[in-house]
């Protein structure tokens, strides 16, 4: 990700993402925010601070639209800092501070230890448009998330009937009404599905018809 935002120039941080209504710049900005926050929740836990995630949502996105306007090297310079903090930050965190709670922005205290895993699942290097698609996602973020992503969507009202089968290892996962059709294919091709970043025409659904709408991206 850092190589792809380092290859980026003035005018294409300026060219629309995949994501609806941001251009690059932002989802730049977000990526480097995001990490920032998670650096907050491992000092937090750490040291018994009092360090929220953001203070609200008006001014996490406040952050995003005033840092997105600039340049392409200061966006990607940014993330790169804000990046390797939060890894620092995870790589010297120590085991015993894992489940102390601290604050997160619209869930309240929670065990810190989701800090590393929730950042994983900002897939946005792949909202940069800058080449990289779902079939890149690590190995490891692909073979658990399908299960993550399938939990989160049973716990929303206005998941339609689907069974996710992903050919790696052929396990049902429901979501909403067991009637509803199966989608199976590749588990990076689930997910780009899921979360809004690929069509599904690679899936197999069954019985044979079109993928059952999605509701709004879970990212």
């Amino acid at each position: 990700m850092l190589t792809s935002a380092a290859a980026l120039t003035d005018g294409q941080v300026r060219a629309p993402s995949r994501l609806p209504r941001w251009s690059r710049g932002p989802v730049l900005t977000h990526l480097a925010r995001s990490a920032g926050s998670r650096t907050r929740l491992l000092t937090a836990a750490r040291t018994g601070a009092d360090l929220p995630q953001d203070r609200d949502e008006a001014e996490r996105e406040s952050e995003i639209t005033e840092g997105a306007g600039r340049p392409a090297a200061v966006l990607a310079q940014d993330l790169h800092s804000a990046l390797h903090r939060s890894l620092a930050a995870a790589h010297s965190h120590p085991q015993d501070a894992r489940d102390v709670p601290v604050r997160w922005l619209g869930a309240g205290l929670r065990p810190e230890r989701g800090a590393v895993s929730s950042m994983l699942r900002e897939v946005h290097h792949t909202d940069l448009a800058a080449g990289h698609e779902p079939a890149h996602w690590p190995a490891p973020f692909v073979q658990r998330e399908p299960s993550t992503v399938a939990a989160a969507l049973n716990d929303r009202g206005d998941a339609p009937a689907l069974v996710l089968l992903a050919d790696e290892d052929r396990v049902p996962r429901p979501i909403g009404d067991r009637a509803g059709p199966q989608a199976s294919g590749p588990a990076a091709h689930l997910l780009g599905r899921l979360t809004g970043r690929i069509d599904g025409r690679t899936l197999t659904v069954g019985p044979p018809g079109p993928l059952v709408p999605v509701p709004a991206r879970l990212k």
